[in-house]
């Protein structure tokens, strides 16, 4: 019954809506970032955003890329949120974003070396971590998991604070006033 259902669903709407069922909804990335954070225009949204209103937003992301040769889609997630909120009008300036990295995303922010040397080729993270922080982004890595993972504050990209543990700086931003995106 349930797939007789959703048959009949898929093809109400691509007869209510053929560009639907065609694939013209794309993605795009920008304005911000060109070559990262794919988003969708939404036309009709019942949500208006608020003019001049400041986002001040912690992501907290504990996984890592799903293998050492790819892209952690969770920091990338970053870039989406500013690219979506930049092409609706909100300014660069308006979104006070901070990262609170731990568990296996730590690798994704090992200097080239170290990537290389722990897993034999390239941090595919490490272009958009710098990308990210050039536009203000501030990271913090949990030092219980880098000490726990046998890293080093050496093996960290530059553009990495490192903190006590991921609770306490969580906790730190939190009380500042950033909301928890998880």
């Amino acid at each position: 019954m349930y797939k007789l259902t959703t048959a009949i669903f898929l093809l109400i709407v691509c007869w209510a809506s053929p560009a639907i069922c065609a694939g013209s909804l794309k993605s795009t990335k920008g304005p911000v970032f060109t070559e990262y954070g794919p988003v969708f225009k939404v036309e009709q949204s019942d949500v208006t955003l608020i003019k001049g209103f400041k986002y001040k937003v912690l992501f907290d992301i504990s996984q890592g890329a799903e293998n050492n040769f790819n892209l952690n889609r969770r920091i990338e997630s970053v870039a989406r949120f500013i690219n979506m909120h930049a092409m609706n009008g909100v300014k660069l300036q308006d979104m006070d974003i901070a990262v609170v990295l731990h568990g296996s995303a730590t690798r994704d922010v090992f200097t080239q070396q170290a990537y290389q040397e722990k897993f034999l080729d390239d941090n595919p993270s490490l272009d958009l971590v710098e990308k990210l922080h050039a536009k203000g982004v501030k990271f913090y890595l949990c030092g219980q998991s880098l000490y726990f993972q046998k890293g080093k504050k050496i093996d960290l990209a530059p553009q990495v604070n490192l903190a006590l543990s991921a609770m306490t700086i969580s906790t730190m931003l939190q009380a500042d006033g950033y909301t928890l995106i998880p």
